[in-house]
Parts: C-alpha cells; structure tokens; sequence
C-alpha cells in the first residue's frame, strides 16, 4: 500500500490551490475593510476634509480646501 499516489498527489494540489485562493479572497477583503475604517475615522475626527454625502463623498486636497476657505 502506497501512501503517496496519483490521486492523493491531486487532491493535495486541489488543497493548496483552494486555500491559497481563499487566503488571497480572505486577505483582500479584509484589506477594503479595515482601509474603509481609517478613511471613515479619519473623516469623522475631522482630519480630512470632504465634500458630500454619502456615496457621493469626495476627498478635498489640502489646496481645494485653502481656496475654498479663502472664498469665503
């Protein structure tokens, strides 16, 4: 009896394909959420300056937000 044959060697690929695969989807998923929370934190603490709401939020650069405070 053999340990190591034909099929065992697939399903060991097929193995390390599936969880390699689900490290990446795992780690990639994770990454949009936890960059989502620093930019939602750093909106709300006011470290960041933006323009609309919701869906339509827009991140302002240092120099819109200079002239848009010197406008007014």
């Amino acid at each position: 009896m053999e340990f190591f044959t034909a099929n065992s060697g697939w399903l060991l690929l097929a193995y390390v394909a599936g969880t390699a695969f689900g490290l990446y989807a795992g780690y990639r998923a994770n990454l949009n959420k936890i960059t989502e929370a620093v930019i939602d934190s750093l909106i709300e603490g006011k470290y960041l300056k933006t323009r609309g709401y919701g869906a339509n939020v827009e991140i302002l650069k240092h120099t819109e937000w200079c002239d848009d405070k010197n406008s007014n």
